[in-house]
């Protein structure tokens, strides 16, 4: 059962998720997340010892939820394919370009905290979509001669340039669509049959 504390400790996280977001973590004060929660200052610092606290619960909790998603991909019985078209349709709704300014707020404001995170992204994230990518190689999915490493970076470095919002309203995609146009892109090319045989 969920107690009123732990569903006002879950607010403060999520406004504080999108307040950090919009209008950075040192702009953002306990004062006004007490105030649009209609909750106390003494209230929060109940729950949470500072700031820089909740700002770390925001990112670890969200990288938990992603290290989660991400291992039942893993765990799946599927081919390493679909397995990692699994991985290119969340990346679209969990590294948006809301998370990537939270990320830079923790990278400008807890450096400490960003190399944590960054070790998570390297150690389980990175690695583990590698692995993926090799068993595919493996079981004659994915070519050979294509570098697991420069596809991973490649594809999450254009898929988190191209989730910017400026990119995305000028286009008309959001932000389910283009990690998927992209994979296609990666996996598929952009020639036709045609193009291919010309």
């Amino acid at each position: 059962m969920v107690s009123n504390t732990d569903n006002i400790r879950q607010s403060i996280l999520e406004l504080s998720y999108s307040k950090f977001a919009v209008y950075g973590f040192k702009k953002v004060t306990i004062d006004e997340i007490a105030a649009e929660l209609g909750i106390s200052k003494k209230t929060v610092y109940k729950l949470f010892s500072s700031k820089e606290e909740i700002l770390r619960e925001v990112v670890l909790g969200k990288m938990n939820s992603l290290l989660e998603i991400f291992g039942k991909i893993q765990s799946m019985k599927e081919s390493s394919v679909d397995k990692i078209q699994a991985i290119s349709e969340i990346v679209g709704t969990h590294i948006n370009e809301q998370w990537q300014r939270i990320l830079t707020e923790v990278r400008l404001n807890a450096p400490g905290l960003f190399k944590e995170i960054d070790a998570i992204i390297q150690e389980k994230l990175a690695l583990g979509w590698q692995k993926i990518f090799v068993d595919g190689q493996k079981n004659g999915w994915i070519r050979k001669d294509i570098d697991p490493v420069v596809f991973t970076t490649a594809y999450v470095g254009v898929v988190r340039e191209l989730m910017k919002t400026d990119f995305l309203s000028k286009h008309a995609l959001t932000e389910s669509e283009v990690p998927k146009q992209v994979f296609r892109m990666f996996t598929e090319g952009i020639l036709t049959e045609k193009g291919r045989n010309r």
